[in-house]
């Protein structure tokens, strides 16, 4: 299984709309993902993993991530640079996990 985020991911509702593409290896029949989204620069930082199985043939997973802490002294998501952590439980024939990291952008959806 391979994935990467799709980038910008768009800000609505206060939450990150996370989504990438499902990039099946044989013998994969199902995933999990997981996902955190942070902004050092406004301490802010997320996650969440899917409540459902992506089925092959699916070829995107889409997550909403909200802010972990809503506590004096944290922010909220804004427009600009995040760092994205993602992992992927692929099950099938094998169990595989997939694990990347990437910079993306976040824009605010009217």
């Amino acid at each position: 299984m391979r994935s990467q985020f799709k980038s910008p991911l768009k800000i609505k509702a206060g939450k990150v709309e996370a989504a990438g593409e499902l990039m099946w290896e044989p013998g994969e029949e199902q995933s999990l993902v997981s996902v955190s989204i942070s902004q050092k620069q406004h301490k802010v930082a997320g996650m969440a993993t899917s409540r459902k199985k992506f089925k092959k043939p699916a070829t995107e997973w889409a997550l909403n991530i909200t802010p972990g802490y809503d506590e004096p002294g944290y922010d909220a998501f804004k427009p600009g640079v995040a760092n994205a952590v993602g992992i992927i439980c692929a099950m099938g024939s094998q169990v595989r996990v997939f694990f990347w990291s990437q910079e993306v952008k976040l824009e605010l959806t009217p």
